[in-house]
């Protein structure tokens, strides 16, 4: 078992200026690094530089590079510390990792359930709308 994020944004996400009306949401990850999926049977590659930051327990925030070399800067940030089962935190500390999963706005919705969730990441990732990495673990 391994413990792993799901992000799916609420609406389209474009570059700064863009004119169009298209998603770029994978595109830009896969620009970070990230891997196109085309079925879950394999743990994504690492993808150094990027980290999840796990504190007292509670996830805080995933992490990217800076642009100029610093600190490494928050991509996603929890508005409060968000609780995780003891199970995911004791999975995520035993592989020193998290798998993060990324689908275009509508690709997997909201799940009730881990085996709906898992039947929308497999479905999302046989339509080429999934991308994923393993992010080291960056906390306690």
């Amino acid at each position: 078992m391994h413990p792993a994020l799901v992000v799916e944004p609420t609406a389209p996400i474009v570059r700064p200026g863009a004119t169009d009306i298209g998603d770029d949401f994978l595109p830009l990850l896969i620009e970070q690094g990230f891997m196109p999926l085309s079925e879950l049977s394999e743990v994504p590659p690492v993808r150094h530089g990027w980290s999840v930051l796990l504190a007292m327990g509670q996830l805080h925030a995933v992490l990217q590079p800076s642009v100029n070399g610093g600190q490494p800067v928050a991509w996603w940030q929890a508005h409060q510390p968000l609780q995780v089962t003891e199970g995911w935190r004791a999975a995520a500390n035993k592989h020193q990792q998290v798998l993060m999963f990324a689908a275009p706005v509508g690709a997997i919705g909201r799940q009730p359930r881990e085996d709906l969730l898992r039947d929308a990441l497999d479905k999302a990732a046989a339509n080429g709308q999934l991308v994923g990495a393993a992010l080291p673990l960056a906390g306690t």
